[in-house]
């Protein structure tokens, strides 16, 4: 849309398809032919038309008088007439220089304008470009008040506005459907505080004080609404002036009960897990560990005397009291993942793994190829997926001389680790479970373990808004890369 457009509106193809015509706003069209009236009289001239000028072509917006069929020009210039007769068309530009059109007449005599009449035409030309940049004001004022109201309309929290007296001045549709419809014409220029109780309206008024004196209030609140019901609301209040240096406060309510029932259910579910927590260290661990050390007697007096088959039935409880020691202790240490200390620090790949090792069970003939490079990383957290990735990595090699890469690289967000093997590999279609609790490829029996070990990698990972992908084709080894969100110290 070019810029005169924006003033007077887009032209259109006639029916006949090949003039163009304007739909003209009528406070606009009643202004210019009132101009042209004023110029057929100041002027004496028989004939005035107004022209705005278009990319697509110059359109008559406005006319009085007959004009005799005079071809249109677009300066000042008395052009060649009839002898006797004035014509004048004379260009008019908006204040930012914008050429908006021309106005033209004539009159019946030869004199020119004089310097009073030359004045009175700028001052006409003035006023043209005054009406229109106040048209165009008041259209985008009421654009924009229509928009307001639209989108208040629409929006689904409950928007309101109170005065210095808590009086409401304004409420959205959304927030008048709260009431019931025989108290809805009492909301406008009252409290409402009496629709609640006692001690949730001092609630209201406390925090209304507050917005007015800090400027803002921010406040969750379960509250019986008006119509009965109950919900959980999360209201921010906002003082501000007006034009006038009126000051009120504007509410916006939003409904959380939802998002907050969902919250509180969260909470009870980490309460329960802490309970059980608190149940498997001391309830469960204690019994578990004199079991294993009853057994471990039993076996050292009675190795000698026992059958063959007994004793073997004896190291299988025994092996199995040690996996289920070894289940829960991985599963408290999955149950604490997120409340341990999660400082960030900057350090050494290679300093990291000289710390791990002695947590690895690295057999000799497997070599660990660390790169030596620098990170910024919550210390714990990073200690723990890195040595779950590598015992992984460890405990399913099945070469004699298994070798364990470590590198990294970096991007705009992430640092990105690489663990590769030269195992078995990991068949594709056996990617996501292997990040499933209690999940392995191979029996315990086979490969001893808990299963949890990649959980803990991914409850961790996702702690901290990261994530891991595995490449491998199921046969020549597996390279697992996990991104690690940057952070600052």
């Amino acid at each position: 849309m070019s810029d005169i457009e924006n003033y007077l509106g887009q032209p259109s193809l006639n029916s006949n398809g090949k003039d163009w015509e304007l739909d003209l706003n009528n406070d606009i069209k009643l202004n210019l032919d009132n101009i042209c009236d004023l110029i057929l009289t100041i002027f004496e001239a028989q004939g005035c038309r107004i022209f705005g000028t278009f990319p697509q072509s110059s359109i008559l917006i406005a006319q009085r008088g007959q004009m005799l069929g005079f071809v249109e020009h677009e300066s000042d210039k008395n052009p060649t007439g009839d002898q006797g007769t004035f014509h004048l068309v004379s260009p008019i530009s908006l204040p930012s220089g914008l050429p908006f059109g021309y106005i033209e007449f004539y009159r019946q005599t030869h004199q020119s304008l004089t310097d009073k009449e030359q004045s009175i035409l700028q001052v006409i030309k003035r006023d043209i470009s005054n009406h229109l940049l106040q048209n165009r004001h008041i259209f985008e004022a009421a654009k924009s008040v229509e928009l307001q109201q639209l989108i208040s309309l629409h929006n689904k929290d409950w928007i309101f506005v109170k005065d210095v007296d808590f009086k409401i001045v304004y409420a959205n549709a959304a927030f008048i459907a709260l009431y019931p419809k025989d108290k809805q014409d009492k909301i406008i220029g009252y409290t409402t505080i009496e629709e609640y109780e006692e001690k949730e309206a001092d609630i209201f008024l406390k925090h209304d004080k507050l917005a007015f004196e800090h400027g803002e209030s921010i406040i969750t609140e379960d509250l019986h609404m008006p119509d009965g019901s109950r919900m959980i609301v999360e209201t921010i209040k906002s003082r501000f002036t007006d034009e006038t240096g009126h000051v009120y406060i504007l509410g916006i309510c939003r409904d959380i009960t939802e998002k907050e029932g969902l919250i509180r259910q969260l909470k009870k579910a980490n309460n329960d897990l802490d309970d059980f927590t608190s149940i498997a260290s001391h309830d469960l661990k204690a019994p578990l560990n004199a079991i294993r050390r009853l057994l471990e007697w039993i076996e050292e007096d009675c190795r000698d005397i026992l059958p063959e088959e007994s004793l073997d039935n004896l190291l299988l409880v025994v092996s199995r009291a040690n996996r289920m020691h070894s289940l829960l202790e991985d599963l408290l240490s999955f149950a604490k993942i997120g409340r341990e200390d999660i400082t960030v620090v900057e350090m050494s790949m290679l300093k990291l793994f000289e710390d791990i090792s002695p947590l690895l069970d690295l057999p000799k003939e497997f070599a660990l190829n660390v790169q030596d490079v620098n990170l910024v990383v919550p210390s714990i957290p990073f200690k723990t997926v890195m040595l779950n990735i590598v015992g992984n990595a460890i405990k399913h090699n099945d070469k004699p001389d298994g070798v364990i890469n470590v590198t990294m690289k970096t991007n705009r967000h992430y640092y990105i680790i690489s663990v590769a093997d030269n195992g078995p590999g990991i068949e594709p279609r056996y990617f996501d479970r292997v990040f499933q609790l209690f999940q392995t490829l191979k029996s315990r029996d086979e490969v001893e373990g808990t299963g949890l070990g990649l959980s803990v990698v991914i409850k961790h990972l996702n702690q901290f808004s990261g994530k891991v992908e595995i490449e491998s084709d199921g046969k020549l080894g597996t390279t697992f890369n996990i991104f690690w969100p940057k952070q600052k110290v």
